[in-house]
């Protein structure tokens, strides 16, 4: 049996009404990707998991206004980025703002006691 290959996937949408936005980050979360912008995930995908979960975000946008990319990269790309994170600067008295892990980095354990 031949294993696919996970390659690194960006997932992008543009959706009007809420309730199918939210419905697609859900979706995008459950198959494992990480979100970095409010309407952007990426991760890592077999060919046969991205064709998976862009049926499941056109079923989830059906006939609401919308855009969809699921678009798969190289690891030669990855490995080319460029990321500018830029935090405004500190204020006195503000709470800081939350950080955000590099894509890929281990989740941080967050515990509630």
């Amino acid at each position: 049996m031949v294993e696919e290959v996970q390659a690194p996937c960006l997932v992008v949408y543009d959706v009007v009404e809420d309730r199918a936005r939210t419905r697609i980050s859900e979706a995008c979360l459950d198959f494992g990707l990480e979100r970095f912008q409010m309407s952007a995930f990426w991760g890592r995908l077999t060919a046969t998991r991205r064709r998976e979960l862009f049926l499941k975000l056109k079923d989830i946008l059906a006939k609401t206004p919308g855009r969809i990319l699921v678009q798969p990269f190289g690891e030669d790309e990855l490995e080319k980025r460029l990321v500018l994170e830029q935090s405004p600067p500190k204020q006195e008295g503000k709470k800081e703002p939350r950080e955000w892990p590099e894509p890929g980095a281990p989740q941080p354990r967050i515990l509630k006691f």
